[in-house]
């Protein structure tokens, strides 16, 4: 992700970590929903390892926004893309949900797990 996406999702009030700032780039994606559940923090990526919910822990239950854009779309476009949603969306449909944002569209789609 952006390295200027943080601090414009902070603007818009919301809490954010970057896996580089707190020592988790390159780390396995098992370790980064780890740290996820620790803070109820929903996960903004572009790794795919992230969108099948089965290899989701037990105890997350945040969500993930999955950002399914070509790898050569300029940083400013996919940064505006996350804005948009998060300033449209009510929190609250993006809990639990799997939301992936592709260039015409971002859709949501609640994950409902099986006790």
């Amino acid at each position: 992700m952006p390295r200027s996406l943080a601090p414009q999702i902070a603007e818009l009030g919301f809490s954010v970590q970057d896996v580089r700032d707190i020592g988790l780039r390159g780390h396995p994606d098992t370790e980064v929903m780890a740290a996820a559940i620790a803070t109820d923090a929903i996960i903004i990526t572009r790794d795919r390892g992230f969108t099948n919910p089965k290899n989701w822990a037990e105890g997350f239950t945040a969500g993930v926004i999955f950002i399914n854009l070509v790898n050569d779309t300029p940083t400013n476009t996919v940064n505006a893309k996350v804005l948009e949603l998060l300033k449209n969306r009510l929190p609250v449909s993006l809990l639990g949900a799997l939301t992936t944002i592709e260039s015409r569209r971002a859709l949501s789609r609640p994950i409902h797990r099986r006790s």
